[in-house]
């Protein structure tokens, strides 16, 4: 069905065991697209690169996507849509959030896994919630399923404890380390705060809580280094914002196809530019471009001591 990479990085370009041995040829060309989306009565034009796939002999290609939701009909007709001539060769990073039901993640997971070489899947929050409603209550009213004493909601335990699901398998990290020159690393959560607007800018102010954890950025730093370096790059999900910006070295990226009417509404070019192309030619890819929240911070500071609220904000809250 789905490469479930149990250490969340990718490795790519791996150079040769013995000297003298060639390494394989990587390739790709960059396109301009403009695509046309209506915002009000004015009709704007989006402008993103896409990859030549006509003759693209024997590389290696990595494309990113996240939030999926297939769940929905027009997202589970955009992944039946995805060329399977055109991706065959190619690696595909899903950084969670496929669909809700086992049968529409199933689905999912073998159109995808038909239409790409390689899928490398990490859960996220909407993953396979099995609703059994009369069941989960019962267990609840029974105090039948608890955390352990030592873990809590309203702190960092649990937080700290999925992290060191980690350490079991680090061996596999420290390997690649040694022999990879350029690695992506993935995950669903957010692992910065800085990849996240600022509470006035959002409709929902409590996002921020409930996006990621420290824990998360230390473990891709010890990845990727501290200062990170120009080979590294972390592919992440869930708050549904195009992002690609560069923070202390390390290239983090977001490209979700996210819900229906947020694709409407937002002005972001629609859904025919994912999958992101993150790797080809042997190196990473040009940014994503248009990128509208990490565009905006890449000009603007963060100014957390402001709290008056977004225009778009304001007019949407009715003062009490």
């Amino acid at each position: 069905m789905a490469q479930l990479f149990y250490s969340a990085c990718a490795c790519l370009q791996l150079p040769p065991r013995h000297p003298g041995t060639p390494s394989s040829s990587l390739y790709s060309s960059q396109l301009g697209s403009a695509i046309p989306r209506r915002i009000g009565n004015k009709l704007a034009v989006v402008t993103r690169p896409e990859v030549e796939t006509d003759g693209c002999g024997t590389g290696t290609r990595v494309f990113v996507v996240s939030d999926l939701h297939t769940d929905y009909s027009e997202n589970m007709c955009w992944v039946k849509s995805l060329s399977s001539r055109t991706h065959d060769k190619d690696v595909l990073v899903v950084a969670g959030d496929v669909a809700e039901t086992y049968t529409n993640f199933l689905l999912t997971m073998s159109i995808l896994k038909d239409k790409f070489r390689h899928v490398f899947f990490v859960p996220g929050n909407h993953d396979l919630w099995l609703r059994r409603e009369k069941t989960d209550y019962a267990c609840k009213d029974f105090h039948v399923c608890k955390w352990p004493d030592d873990l809590k909601n309203g702190g960092t335990s649990l937080a700290l404890y999925f992290d060191s699901l980690n350490d079991e398998n680090w061996y596999i990290v420290e390997d690649i380390l040694r022999r990879c020159s350029h690695i992506i690393s993935f995950s669903h959560f957010v692992p910065r705060q800085e990849l996240c607007p600022e509470k006035r800018m959002l409709f929902y102010p409590n996002l921020p809580k409930i996006i990621g954890s420290k824990y998360l950025e230390t473990r891709i730093r010890a990845i990727h280094g501290a200062e990170g370096r120009q080979s590294a790059c972390h592919v992440f999900g869930h708050t549904h914002f195009c992002w690609d910006a560069i923070l202390n070295g390390i290239r983090y990226v977001q490209a979700p196809l996210a819900y229906p009417r947020e694709r409407k509404r937002r002005m972001n070019g629609g859904e025919y530019w994912l999958p992101f192309c993150i790797y080809s030619s042997g190196n990473f890819a040009e940014r994503v471009s248009p990128c509208y929240w990490s565009d905006y911070y890449s000009v603007n500071p963060r100014t957390p001591e402001v709290t008056q609220l977004a225009p778009w904000v304001s007019r949407f809250y009715t003062k009490v």
